[in-house]
């Protein structure tokens, strides 16, 4: 791995401040690389140009994106904020790190910032703290407010005053910088006369888009109040996009760009129906980044990595022993060039969602498979989450087209089982489980998921077992 001309210039430093008669500087210490890690709040992977998206509502990430790894096929291992965010820091697996909802993590494990710390780091975060428990876990020399997450302006302040603390203590840093973009509420902007930067300050270079420009994503219906809800959702993105872009240009400022590994994703995707919350495919599909200080030459990886990967492959960038019984894998030998088993396919969940309500989910995916079961499906309980609580649903609900009413039955009811060819039904509307042609399919699948969930000792394994042989039988 290619490493920047300052870090090859300490070493040598310290290397010849060792040999007999050599007066060069032998007190200083090697420098070590910084971390700049940063979340979007529920961004769709799709809403990224760089993923695809012609309305190009994100010109500062896709430039960012040019200078980083593009991890195509990356998902978060659970798609809801304080679960997700316990994965995230700690390379484990919900029931490993104790985390299956929004609880806080086990005393005896080990997280990211509390890692770094020990090995002399400056450790921040701005936004999200309170979804990182609990405190004594999460060992923050410096915190900024979640108010600042939909603060443009504000929030790159804040970022330059915590790299200022950095350099003044000559610390290393790992900085989690939390964007709260395009989380709900979304912006609403009254029709009157004037620029919006003027009616209020946190619009100062956003995109303001309006419903006839907006293209609905698939996986959702093409109604009206969607469609407005869509317009004011692309809004937040833009807000989104303005506030990483002015991270990446304190970073530079700072002079540390030769030095600090960048890594980006959303925490899952959108507050819409079938997205965050859910296992199905745009609600664990994240636009995963990950520049290099050193690295010029930057890839697009196609295999199938997860959320669950980030601890460790910081880790290891950073040259750090990650702690035992990690459930995560580094992507450094992906980018060496190596190959690594079981990269063909990711493994995705639910457990318990904001209020306590056991909704819990399962998920295999491959390349053109999706494999899911719903625990909560056989029997009366109806889902219901905070993405379902805008516009969007309420108009499925109200719509009187089968095929929307159909839509709106297979999310409130579901079924414990589902199937679906994603190469044929990329949107995941036509569950395969009972169709004898997918019969190999689902008896590959479900051998493979099964052999998974008890290799983690995963408390749906024995349910799951149930369930599928309960459909042999049928």
């Amino acid at each position: 791995m290619n490493f920047p001309l300052r870090l090859v210039l300490s070493w040598l430093l310290i290397t010849v401040s060792s040999l007999p008669g050599s007066h060069a500087m032998a007190e200083d210490p090697p420098q070590r690389l910084n971390v700049l890690l940063i979340t979007a709040d529920d961004l769709n992977a799709d809403s990224a140009g760089w993923l695809g998206n012609h309305m190009h509502p994100t010109p500062n990430l896709d430039i960012f994106a040019k200078t980083a790894h593009r991890f195509v096929n990356a998902h978060v291992t659970i798609p809801i904020c304080q679960p997700g965010r316990a994965v995230l820091m700690t390379g484990r697996l919900p029931h490993h790190n104790g985390a299956l909802g929004f609880g806080p993590i086990n005393d005896d494990v080990m997280t990211l910032p509390e890692i770094l710390r020990g090995q002399g780091y400056f450790t921040a975060a701005i936004a999200k703290t309170a979804h990182m428990k609990p405190d004594a876990k999460f060992p923050w020399d410096q915190v900024g407010e979640q108010v600042l997450g939909k603060q443009p302006a504000n929030f790159a302040k804040r970022f330059r005053q915590m790299l200022s603390s950095a350099q003044a203590q000559q610390k290393p840093f790992f900085i989690n910088a939390n964007i709260c973009d395009p989380h709900r509420p979304f912006i609403k902007v009254n029709a009157v006369p004037g620029p919006p930067a003027e009616r209020e300050p946190t619009l100062q270079g956003v995109r303001i888009f309006q419903t006839q420009e907006v293209a609905v994503p698939a996986f959702l219906e093409d109604l009206p109040e969607i469609r407005r809800e869509i317009a004011q959702y692309y809004t937040n993105v833009s807000r989104f996009d303005v506030t990483l872009g002015l991270i990446l240009q304190e970073l530079t400022d700072a002079g540390h760009d030769e030095d600090t590994i960048v890594m980006f994703l959303s925490d899952h995707g959108m507050s819409f129906p079938f997205s965050k919350a859910t296992v199905y495919y745009n609600g664990t599909w994240s636009p995963t980044l990950l520049r290099i200080p050193g690295q010029a030459t930057t890839q697009t990886r196609p295999e199938w990595v997860s959320s669950l990967d980030v601890t460790p492959t910081l880790l290891e960038l950073l040259q750090v022993a990650p702690p035992a019984n990690m459930d995560g894998r580094s992507w450094v030998p992906l980018l060496k060039g190596e190959s690594q088993p079981n990269r063909d396919f990711v493994i995705t969940q639910v457990n318990t969602v904001f209020g306590g309500r056991s909704l819990a989910q399962r998920c295999l995916r491959t390349a053109n498979r999706s494999l899911m079961f719903h625990a909560w499906a056989d029997g009366p309980i109806k889902f219901q989450v905070e993405a379902m609580s805008g516009l969007s649903f309420a108009a499925m609900q109200a719509a009187t087209d089968p095929q929307v009413q159909a839509r709106v039955r297979q999310l409130v009811s579901g079924e414990p089982l589902m199937l679906f060819d994603t190469q044929l039904d990329p949107t995941e509307r036509i569950n395969r489980v009972h169709d004898p042609n997918y019969a190999d399919d689902f008896l590959e699948l479900s051998q493979k998921l099964l052999a998974e969930l008890r290799a983690s000792d995963d408390p749906q394994a024995v349910a799951f077992l149930q369930a599928i042989t309960k459909r042999s039988k049928e």
